[in-house]
């Protein structure tokens, strides 16, 4: 692997590792995508002088719905990672708020989903339009919609 590449591969594993957990929920498939992702990209792409992260996360988001395809159900995240604090009310309490916004972003439509964790994963606005092959101004309003039902959901659920 060449020293830029294995520059961009450190750059981005974290960040591609957590959209592809968010959106398939098991941890060793995300980690067979990543890796399929990076080997995908690498053998086509990395004499490219213009290797962007939508590229990569182009190809992930493609891998995924070909694993999907496959397998015909969606997994859920039953874990949270593992806490670091001996606070256990703490620990207890964050876990509950963990299920409780994860619980109402499951109720979201797969775009509204897909398209949060894409901008959750760190990706700018620019990035996940090229992945989702639409505008940037279409992104940003999409991106705050799906935001917008999410407060309000929580809100409603907190009023009842």
């Amino acid at each position: 692997m060449t020293d830029n590449y294995q520059q961009f591969y450190e750059e981005h594993k974290n960040r591609l590792f957590s959209y592809l957990l968010y959106m398939c929920g098991d941890y060793e498939t995300s980690l067979d995508i990543m890796q399929e992702s990076f080997t995908r990209h690498f053998q086509h792409y990395r004499h490219k002088a213009s290797s962007s992260p939508a590229l990569l996360f182009t190809i992930a988001r493609n891998a995924l719905i070909d694993h999907h395809r496959l397998r015909r159900k969606q997994a859920t995240i039953e874990k949270l990672p593992a806490e670091t604090t001996d606070d256990a009310e703490q620990v207890a309490l964050s876990r509950e708020e963990y299920r409780r916004v994860k619980e109402t972003v499951d109720k979201l439509p797969e775009s509204d989903r897909e398209i949060l964790s894409l901008a959750v994963g760190g990706l700018a606005y620019k990035e996940i339009a090229i992945i989702l092959g639409i505008s940037e101004t279409n992104a940003k309003v999409k991106i705050h919609r799906a935001r917008t039902k999410i407060r309000q959901m929580l809100s409603n659920e907190e009023e009842s």
